[in-house]
């Protein structure tokens, strides 16, 4: 008999496992090396998340969407996460964010007819200035409190944005980039390219390396949220100030617990610099 019990508690527990499918959604657009332009998903996302869901018995499905109706699912709760997003006070009413391991930092870029900029604050003394942004991109809420004008649209890069200085010269555009994205833009093309393009660097604009934050939705069926003993409501909200966290019997918090062993063990660094020297060839 107790074999028996044993024999089923064993057979529930494999096909609760192997029921268990974490879903990532990213949006469409090629942001190499952390991952290719739809269909392709490979890149540091995909190798990354997929060992970290490995380790607690479950797998990674990988969906593509515009961004707009990829932050809709999240907030109904039919993907799981965004593997990496730029915090905002409205994104926080439906996501928690943990760190997944990797560095990351931000670079401006624009026009040439832009000065250098070393703060964002200065942006709002220039007039004709666009701010470019993909749609439904955290920036936004920046721009509306420094009150500059921003123009969204589906999908940005630097040729993208090269484009709109030649056709539009009358304008001043900026555009924030992640350092990755750039570094593969300057790996496969030579040194003059953004000047060939109409374009400058912001090096000191926008951020310091910094921790890279994935987003999990409040409405996963994976999350189960506690109040966090560490918020303090004296300082503004962030991903390190959030007001609730994962429960530790919630398969996202041993997802993030997977992430964070990766980390240790050095295996998060392993697959960034593999995909990088893989650029390179």
């Amino acid at each position: 008999m107790i074999k028996y019990l044993v024999l089923l508690l064993l057979m529930y527990c494999s096909q609760s496992w192997a029921d268990c499918t974490i879903k990532m959604v990213f949006k469409l657009g090629d942001k190499s090396p952390l991952m290719a332009a739809a269909p392709d998903n490979s890149g540091i996302f995909e190798d990354l998340y997929t060992e970290a869901a490995k380790r607690i018995n479950c797998k990674l499905t990988i969906t593509r969407l515009p961004k707009q109706r990829l932050h809709s699912g999240l907030k109904r709760g039919d993907y799981d996460f965004y593997p990496a997003a730029s915090f905002s006070k409205k994104r926080s009413e439906y996501l928690i964010y943990h760190d997944n391991g990797l560095i990351t930092s931000e670079y401006g870029i624009s026009s040439n007819n832009l000065p250098e900029i070393s703060s964002l604050n200065q942006l709002a003394d220039y007039d004709n200035l666009i701010w470019l942004m993909e749609s439904n991109s955290s920036k936004s809420e920046i721009a509306q409190r420094l009150g500059i004008y921003s123009q969204q649209i589906k999908y940005v890069n630097i040729d993208v944005l090269g484009e709109f200085v030649r056709t539009r010269p009358q304008y001043k555009y900026f555009y924030i980039i992640d350092i990755e994205v750039l570094n593969t833009f300057t790996l496969l093309n030579s040194k003059q390219a953004l000047n060939n393009l109409g374009l400058r660097l912001h090096p000191k604009c926008c951020s310091e390396q910094k921790k890279m934050f994935l987003a999990f939705s409040s409405f996963s069926k994976h999350l189960s949220e506690t109040n966090n003993e560490y918020f303090d409501q004296n300082k503004n909200l962030s991903p390190e100030n959030q007001v609730s966290k994962a429960k530790t019997n919630s398969i996202a918090f041993k997802f993030f617990s997977a992430l964070k062993a990766l980390k240790v063990e050095g295996k998060t660094k392993e697959i960034y610099e593999r995909w990088n020297a893989a650029i390179k060839k």
